[in-house]
């Protein structure tokens, strides 16, 4: 899901460093499996940061002094010291119209409980998963012909527009962030 949004931030912007889930321990050919975004991230030589856990090794990320940190399926509680230190914020791009679906497999969630519709939402992050300020939100219908595999490529590629088209607005201020409904979380 994050690949497209990291090619596309690289094309754009000035990515410094990528943070991601530590490698996989070894498949059954002897190999060890890399993170997908860690693998774009050697592609392009980005230096990589992979902490087993982000709440308690987050040092390194800030010495890098980041502008802002943009965040996709990393599946982390992103400690306070992180979502503070930008300036223009730390930001989330997740693959629902939250509130709805919250967390891991929104897209899963989307399909199993027959819904009409899903989208991508840009928000604010937060130490609650998810429960940011959304900055900006873009539908789309779930089709009959639709799986997890269509819809999950399409939210990307949408969350990837979607991303690009919204960071100006942060940069310039021109964002009007809106809570959440707890209500219809």
């Amino acid at each position: 899901f994050a690949v497209p949004v990291l090619k596309k931030l690289i094309e754009n912007t000035n990515v410094i460093m990528v943070v991601c889930q530590p490698d996989r321990k070894k498949n059954r050919h002897g190999e060890v499996i890399y993170p997908e975004v860690k693998k774009v991230a050697l592609e392009y030589e980005i230096p990589i940061y992979q902490p087993e856990s982000i709440k308690n090794n987050y040092e390194k990320v800030l010495e890098c002094e980041p502008d802002m940190i943009i965040t996709c399926a990393y599946g982390q509680f992103i400690p306070k010291e992180i979502i503070d230190y930008p300036k223009y914020g730390c930001i989330n791009v997740h693959g629902s119209l939250l509130p709805k679906y919250r967390g891991g497999a929104p897209i899963h969630w989307a399909i199993m409980n027959g819904d009409k519709e899903t989208g991508i939402t840009i928000m604010k992050t937060t130490l609650k998963m998810d429960a940011g300020d959304i900055i900006s939100q873009i539908d789309t219908p779930i089709l009959p012909s639709d799986n997890v595999g269509t819809l999950h490529d399409r939210l990307s590629e949408m969350g990837t527009k979607l991303l690009l088209d919204t960071i100006p607005n942060i940069v310039s201020g021109n964002i009007n962030p809106v809570k959440q409904n707890e209500e219809e979380v």
